[in-house]
């Protein structure tokens, strides 16, 4: 039996969550054969070294690229995707997939399908067509011009994928495939969480405590407005201060700006008393989604809280623009980057404390579909 070989991308924490239960459908599709390849950030040590989940996961990864230029500016990270073409160029011609599936709007899946586009690679693309703020919107929408199938998460989506000129019989609404993985997550006792590695971390002899109620805490730099992002995680950080609630903070990932975040952290830390602040580089998918069960609150400018809280019925303050015009739940509060406004948030928010679970992403199935819909469908290079 002649098997379609489907290659995976994945270059950061984030979008492995939402690669993996499609990962999973492939190696368990009898025409399917699944090859992975590893670069970016998920091979870097400061940024959590998480390219161990994936082999923790058992999934063989067949290449790995170096291609990070040091720096956190925006021309490191142009150069970084250059250097990444280069390089999946290689692997890309080693492989010989019949199929590059790429998921999102990272900067580092740019390069993914320039490379594939040039090597006559059909491009299968998750999440395309949704609304965001930052220059991740306007990658989002070149790959989906790239990309010859869609797998929206919703329908809202699909109309958009559609109207830019995409055709309907090639756009399949799947839901989100992160959330394959949060429904099917068994819940851990709040007590053996905390025991259990990243949790507790060492700052000294201080650990984050089980009995307290907790916020996470997770800001990425917004690349358009580079320049700003030590003021605006300072901001979120005073909002914090004045709650003085047990808070839990994942550092952000590595687009520019990220140095300067990381900066105002340990300074702010240094300047204020911050025992209620424990900081971690990365907390493992199931640690971080029961993490996310028990908080009282999600707050900054990740995706989670838009797609993953909503599920838990979690109360999220999303800052910024970096989320701006994502669909999302009746959990969200948005705010500017006033430490004022989002400390007014967080306050009504955790007297909130819970809202109704909606399922805006998918009911968890999307990784079966994605994979059944790739084993059937015969793509054309020539769009």
């Amino acid at each position: 039996m002649n098997q379609k070989t489907i290659c995976v991308y994945t270059c950061n924490r984030s979008e492995y969550s939402r690669l993996k239960s499609v990962m999973k459908a492939i190696e368990a599709q009898p025409g399917l054969a699944l090859r992975i390849v590893v670069g970016g950030s998920q091979l870097l040590e400061r940024y959590g070294m998480t390219v161990n989940d994936i082999e923790n996961d058992q999934f063989v990864i067949n290449e790995k690229i170096h291609n990070v230029v040091e720096g956190s500016t925006p021309a490191a990270m142009a150069k970084s995707a250059g250097l990444a073409i280069i390089e999946l160029t290689t692997c890309f011609s080693r492989i010989q997939p019949d199929v590059l599936l790429v998921v999102g709007d990272r900067y580092d899946m740019l390069p993914a399908v320039v490379a594939a586009s040039y090597l006559n690679i059909p491009i299968a693309h998750i999440q395309g067509g949704e609304k965001t703020g930052s220059i991740d919107e306007s990658i989002r929408h070149v790959v989906t011009k790239f990309a010859h199938l869609h797998f929206p998460a919703t329908e809202q989506s699909k109309d958009l994928i559609i109207k830019m000129d995409e055709k309907p019989h090639r756009v399949f609404v799947t839901g989100c495939p992160s959330i394959d993985t949060i429904l099917r997550i068994t819940p851990t006792d709040r007590k053996v969480l905390f025991e259990t590695p990243p949790i507790p971390s060492k700052l000294g002899a201080r650990s984050p405590s089980a009995d307290q109620d907790y916020i996470l805490l997770i800001q990425h730099p917004n690349t358009t407005e580079y320049d700003q992002c030590y003021d605006q995680m300072i901001a979120t950080l005073t909002a914090i201060h004045r709650i003085r609630l047990q808070t839990l903070l994942i550092y952000p990932n590595l687009d520019a700006g990220s140095d300067s975040m990381v900066a105002a952290i340990r300074r702010f830390m240094m300047k204020y008393e911050c025992d209620y602040l424990f900081c971690f580089k990365h907390v493992p998918m199931e640690t971080f989604i029961n993490l996310l069960r028990y908080a009282s609150c999600i707050v900054g400018n990740s995706s989670s809280g838009i797609r993953e809280s909503c599920y838990f019925g979690i109360p999220c303050v999303n800052i910024g623009t970096r989320q701006k015009n994502r669909e999302h739940g009746s959990n969200v509060i948005n705010t500017g980057h006033d430490s004022e406004e989002i400390y007014q948030a967080i306050k009504k928010q955790l007297e909130i404390k819970r809202y109704p679970v909606e399922y805006v992403y998918g009911d968890g199935n999307a990784g079966t579909l994605i994979a059944d819909i790739l084993s059937q469908s015969d793509i054309k290079i020539q769009k």
